[in-house]
């Protein structure tokens, strides 16, 4: 398990290496101001679409059906039942594609409502709408069969197609852009052609691995109702879940130049978020599920709390600093060109926002999957539209005080409330009985990571004629590196000073 999930991070890590220059080359051309907006408007919406036909409740509903019938009948019988499935899934995808270019102009008007037609950005996202909405079809389509190598402990291929999408960006933002001179057209045609080459990469892993996903004539037959079915309340989960983003994105578009530093900012906060919460979500979701069909309750529990000290050990530092040195953070990576130092310094103010929630965030995917494994879809979604019932209280008037920033504190508060809820009902349900020493131990991570964040603090003081500065971005991002490795040292000090794990016991866990 813990290589898998070290495989899965580890292309992730570089999906988001290639991210971050990706990002860094849009914030020059694009700044963070009325096009930038309209940019993350257009790359978001198929994103939302996958995140919630995709990531979230297809692949909620079919990859314990998979997984158990691998288990219980052998290959043939659950491929036969995954290309049921994705034949049917395929058709349905068309249709929304098809829905959603045709009336983008109310899609555009109902996700960003300061989008107006005097100021310009309404009329220039119409159209990269129009043409980024056909990654949604080949996006989900990825997620669908990714399921399907996932739950034959295939990882590499489903994460590497990841990868693919930033080289394509940098391919067009490096070779295109400066010939075209047009960034937020070859942006937009950019996604399009990268979810055609992300199906390519896991269709030919499928097609490698003799795992036959040939489609056939699309048929609502039982199998397939049944995916349908338990995709009902995964469809409201993740949909809900969504409109947590919308909101937030939707509020701020109010303000020009908000959206684009939340999206920046959040570029950030995801890092820990996809290397980890990603990871042991995709990894645990087959794993638990064959634990419990093994009639293994102890097993998937002990592989939950794993989970969970692995999440917390990892992403606790990432989040310290974060909250501490947000505004170096941001200005050492984002200034340049048309993206200014008061545009970082606010978008810093963002990033930390993000940050508070970002261990809800990553505990969440570590949860659901206790729930999913069991086929319960309902109990995450009643709880997901609580905690965005918190989010709607909150986004509004947290705006108008505190701009974007209290778009990410309520974006962080609902996280909390979500990630609370599913603790609870795990505990309720007798699944979440306490591991000895767990709690000490995470005590010891958060002890680790304060005393990490304080150092850096320090560090960043002492180094800040260096950092912030608007030229030299070589020499910024140089510091910055530097002050990471001061703070990988500092936080495995601590942790080995407070016994979070012994050196023999961390190589142990990282070796298996």
């Amino acid at each position: 398990m813990f290589r898998s999930i070290f495989t899965v991070s580890g292309f992730t890590l570089m999906s988001r290496v290639l991210g971050f220059a990706r990002d860094v080359l849009i914030a020059k051309y694009l700044g963070a101001g009325a096009t930038a907006d309209v940019w993350v408007a257009a790359f978001r919406l198929p994103n939302l679409f996958r995140r919630i036909f995709g990531e979230g409740a297809f692949n909620a509903a079919f990859v314990p059906m998979y997984s158990g019938r691998l288990e219980e009948k052998g290959e043939k019988a659950a491929d036969d039942f995954a290309r049921r499935t994705l034949s049917v899934m395929g058709v349905i995808l068309l249709v929304v594609s098809a829905l959603a270019f045709i009336f983008m102009e109310p899609l555009m008007k109902a996700t960003n409502w300061g989008f107006a037609p005097e100021d310009g950005r309404l009329a220039l996202a119409v159209p990269a709408g129009r043409i980024t909405i056909g990654y949604l079809f080949f996006i989900c389509l990825v997620a669908g069969v990714s399921g399907v190598l996932n739950s034959r402990r295939v990882f590499a291929a489903p994460a590497f197609a990841y990868v693919v999408l930033n080289i394509v960006f940098l391919a067009a933002l490096l070779a295109v852009i400066p010939v075209a001179g047009e960034p937020l057209t070859v942006l937009c045609w950019a996604v399009l052609v990268s979810g055609l080459l992300q199906l390519a990469v896991v269709v030919g892993a499928s097609v490698k691995r003799q795992v036959n996903l040939t489609p056939r004539r699309p048929k609502l037959d039982a199998d397939v109702k049944k995916v349908g079915k338990l995709m009902g309340p995964g469809l409201v989960s993740a949909g809900v879940q969504q409109l947590n983003l919308i909101i937030g994105q939707a509020v701020a578009s109010y303000q020009i130049g908000a959206v684009s530093l939340i999206f920046y900012a959040d570029r950030i906060n995801q890092l820990p978020l996809g290397l980890l919460g990603i990871a042991l979500g995709t990894v645990l979701l087959p794993e638990i599920t064959r634990q419990l069909r093994g009639q293994n309750p102890e097993g998937a529990r002990a592989t939950m709390y794993q989970g969970m000290e692995i999440a917390m050990l990892f992403s606790l530092p990432a989040v310290a600093a974060m909250i501490v040195i947000p505004g170096p953070i941001m200005h050492a990576l984002f200034v340049n060109g048309e993206f200014t130092a008061p545009a970082a310094r606010e978008a810093g103010w963002v990033l930390a926002a993000f940050a508070l929630g970002t261990p809800a965030y990553v505990l969440a995917r570590v949860l659901q999957p206790a729930y999913f494994a069991r086929e319960d879809t309902k109990t995450p979604m009643r709880f997901t539209i609580i905690s965005t019932l918190v989010n709607l209280v909150l986004v509004y008037p947290m705006f108008r005080w505190l701009g974007p920033t209290g778009c990410a504190l309520a974006t962080s508060a609902a996280g909390w409330v979500n990630v609370t809820l599913l603790w609870t009902g795990l505990r309720g349900a007798d699944f979440m009985k306490m591991m000895p020493g767990f709690l000490s131990r995470i005590g010891r991570i958060v002890l680790a990571s304060v005393i990490m964040g304080g150092g850096i603090w320090f560090a960043a003081e002492w180094v800040k004629p260096w950092i912030m500065t608007d030229g030299n971005f070589v020499g910024r991002v140089s510091v910055l590196l530097a002050l990471v490795v001061v703070g990988v040292a500092l936080y495995f000090a601590a942790v080995f000073a407070t016994r979070v794990y012994t050196v023999a016991e961390l190589k142990s866990r990282l070796r298996r």
